[in-house]
């Protein structure tokens, strides 16, 4: 009975209809946003925010963008003097209105657009500073910071949020904030925000607008409903939930991805988008002609570098035969892809091992940012030649080696996952081994169609078990 109630509440938390928070005799509302569009997942939560006065009109809403501290308690600003009118006015006769030092902030002054939200938010202790002298409105939030924002004003509206699930211990729950644990475990619990797919919540990383947009709507939805019989109600006292953490385990997160007994599904690379250099294009004409790699993608070009990247001077073209080539952040945004497969650094290396993985790391979080559910797995440069004329001071297998032992240890920090694909192609002194090298008296590093056999075999024995 138990999980029906959970199931139900939150379908009825995902998808109920504001009309209940609407005056039914209201002027017929016209969509003020030229990008949203009914097609996006979003749309439902923007329009019915924008509905109830909560979201400002204006041309674009830009659901895309990191929302920012400024919008989000102008947003519950807006909330609280609309659809919570009653709510403000039974609460300021009861305890009085809050007062604040309005010189508090010197980033808000009295003509800046978010003045009275800041103070209003500051004042009733749902938000503080960025500093003792500025709240900085325009700092980008985190998943954690939402959440507890959302909990603190969901206590402060006097709002039931009614327990729909159980609360869950995430495979990063111990990286999340002390300040933000039980505000992130109420709003799980209350099917306000979950986790993604692999179990992680990913409390530093930041929320979209659109994203900020849906938890705010179902906290606002959830002031209208009624617990069902034998239903909890979520504890949005302070520190409610802290004790949990005491009994969580630390999940210890291994980068390297063991060898499998078995291969696994060639349907799971359907999801996959392979970035490379001229290395990886081998593998990408293999698999063309083959399919060993089922629906995989990529997104390759010749000299590409993280480095060349970042300043558009080499991109791999997305759609193929387009002649266009967008960020490679958009690009994996249009493949759709989960799983981000990445070889790079052969054409970096020779800049310097911090340079190189600086703009490497780079790379990968501007990927993350734009596309914040995909995975990441990082193949290690693969080995040069003895025979390669390649080979310098500053490009060698010994730069190659540190390279990627920093790489490897930056998939550890940041939890993505590590593929050593470079132990199969080398041989004893830890050369390319010749037989899978297709320019092995020049510049030694480019593989044959049997090398991008062994590298496929490679994948294919070697998928984090996570991700299956």
């Amino acid at each position: 009975m138990k999980q029906v109630i959970a199931w139900f509440l939150v379908f009825m938390i995902l998808f109920s209809s504001a009309s209940l928070l609407r005056d039914p005799g209201q002027q017929e509302w016209e969509n003020p946003y030229i990008d949203v569009t009914q097609d996006m997942w979003s749309y439902q939560y923007i329009t019915e925010l924008n509905k109830a006065g909560v979201l400002p009109s204006g041309d674009n809403f830009h659901g895309q963008e990191e929302e920012t501290r400024g919008n989000l308690v102008l947003y519950l600003y807006n909330m609280d003097n609309g659809v919570f009118a009653d709510r403000k006015k039974q609460r300021e006769k009861e305890q009085g209105k809050p007062q604040a030092d309005p010189a508090s902030f010197s980033d808000v002054a009295e003509d800046n657009p978010y003045y009275d939200a800041v103070y209003w938010a500051y004042g009733n202790g749902l938000v503080g500073g960025t500093t003792d002298t500025e709240f900085s409105p325009d700092h980008s939030l985190t998943r954690e910071q939402v959440c507890t924002i959302l909990a603190r004003f969901a206590a402060l509206e006097g709002i039931s949020l009614i327990q729909a699930v159980e609360p869950e211990q995430f495979k990063d729950s111990l990286e999340i904030s002390d300040y933000a644990r039980s505000g992130v475990t109420a709003c799980q619990m209350a099917g306000v925000v979950k986790g993604y797919e692999d179990n992680f919540f990913y409390p530093q990383n930041t929320m979209t607008k659109e994203e900020c947009a849906a938890v705010v709507y179902r906290v606002m939805v959830a002031a209208d409903m009624t617990a069902p019989e034998g239903s909890s109600l979520v504890d949005l006292t302070p520190g409610a939930y802290d004790s949990l953490y005491d009994e969580y385990k630390d999940i210890t997160f291994t980068a390297l991805v063991p060898a499998s007994e078995e291969e696994g599904p060639t349907a799971f690379f359907d999801q996959a988008v392979f970035i490379g250099d001229s290395i990886s294009m081998t593998l990408e004409s293999y698999c063309a002609a083959s399919g060993a790699l089922g629906g995989a993608k990529f997104l390759c070009a010749g000299s590409m570098s993280p480095t060349n990247m970042l300043t558009g001077k080499i991109l791999p073209e997305y759609p193929k035969g387009s002649g266009q080539k967008p960020a490679i952040e958009d690009s994996v945004a249009a493949t759709g892809a989960k799983v981000v497969y990445i070889m790079l650094g052969m054409d970096n290396i020779a800049y310097g091992i911090e340079r190189a993985t600086n703009d490497y790391l780079t790379i990968i979080n501007n990927i993350v940012s734009k596309n914040p559910d995909v995975q990441i797995v990082i193949q290690s440069v693969t080995p040069m030649t003895e025979t390669s004329t390649s080979t310098s001071e500053k490009l060698n297998n010994d730069q190659i080696n540190a390279f990627n032992a920093k790489m490897q240890e930056y998939c550890q920090e940041n939890r993505w996952y590590y593929l050593n694909v470079a132990e199969v192609f080398k041989d004893e002194n830890g050369y390319l081994k010749l037989e899978y090298c297709s320019d092995r008296n020049s510049m030694g590093m480019h593989f044959t169609y049997d090398g991008a056999k062994v590298w496929v075999n490679y994948l294919k024995t070697h998928i984090p078990e996570d991700l299956l």
